[in-house]
């Protein structure tokens, strides 16, 4: 269940990753932004930001209220948070991952 996730190097160089398990698809997406206490507005904060939602329809063509997203730190320590995240979403919710439509039965949401 949720694994073969790359380690945080893969983030750290700003490639996103997805996947999906039974029913339910995700997306780890890296992301920077000013540091606050940064007056130059040159300092960085790295973080990942996870969104999951149902199947079968890609992100785009999910509806904003069937998706939940979620914010992590940007390091091996915030992806192993993610990773936990995303098991807990998995297990807590099974009605909701295991009861979606077919893709021929269905249209996109958006």
């Amino acid at each position: 269940m949720l694994s073969g996730f790359p380690i945080y190097h893969y983030f750290d160089n700003g490639n996103p990753f997805s996947g999906a398990e039974g029913g339910m698809r995700y997306l780890i997406s890296p992301g920077k932004r000013s540091d606050p206490s940064d007056e130059s507005g040159k300092k960085k904060i790295a973080y990942l930001e996870v969104t999951v939602w149902p199947e079968p329809w890609s992100l785009e063509h999910t509806a904003k209220e069937k998706t939940t997203t979620k914010e992590f730190a940007g390091n091996q320590q915030g992806l192993d948070e993610a990773t936990a995240w995303l098991q807990e979403m998995y297990a807590a919710q099974p009605e909701r991952w295991a009861n979606i439509p077919s893709i021929l039965d269905c249209e996109p949401d958006c």
